[in-house]
């Protein structure tokens, strides 16, 4: 028999975390240091992380035996719920961004070189020349012209792509230099 006259307050049950979302939790932070300790140092040097964590991941990437670097990310894990991860998430966040766009420029200079290479979605590498200075007026036209030229030599001759390489350090640093102001 069920005593109806007992009321269930639903608050003291939400008051506290489940088991399965303090699990989620820790592995979501053992995930973090994995991710932290992927970080090159350059990338690693903006984001803001205590001295305690820094060692941490030292010892993580200097550890190659599989179960002691599983012991050193647990480790790590446990020194990084000790602080406050929302500042070390956004900094993540903005290295990611930075990745995305920096992915985001290659895919375009890949375009513009393979437009102006002449591939088969647009075979008039003239046409894409005067597009590609239409839009990068500040771009040395004669030097993408000498690439263009090359690099159809190279191709007809089944040489390496020495100058489709040329051409594409040319048309990324056309994109990613800004116009110069007169």
């Amino acid at each position: 028999m069920i005593d109806e006259s007992v009321e269930f307050d639903d608050d003291e049950f939400d008051a506290e975390p489940s088991k399965s979302q303090l699990k989620r939790d820790a592995l979501a932070v053992r995930d973090l240091g994995s991710e932290l300790a992927a970080l090159g140092a350059a990338e690693r040097a903006r984001v803001p992380l205590p001295d305690d964590v820094v060692e941490a991941i030292d010892v993580l990437n200097k550890t190659t035996k599989n179960g002691a670097r599983k012991r050193q990310l647990g480790w790590l894990a446990k020194r990084l719920r000790k602080v406050d991860i929302e500042p070390i998430e956004a900094a993540l966040e903005s290295i990611r961004q930075a990745a995305r766009a920096n992915t985001q420029t290659l895919h375009v200079v890949e375009q513009w070189r393979d437009r102006l290479l002449g591939d088969d979605d647009q075979p008039n590498p003239k046409q894409a020349l005067t597009d590609f200075l239409d839009k990068y007026a500040h771009a040395d036209a004669q030097q993408i012209r000498q690439l263009q030229r090359s690099a159809g030599k190279e191709k007809s001759q089944s040489k390496p792509p020495k100058s489709a390489r040329s051409l594409f350090k040319v048309v990324r640093d056309a994109i990613n230099s800004p116009p110069e102001s007169d």
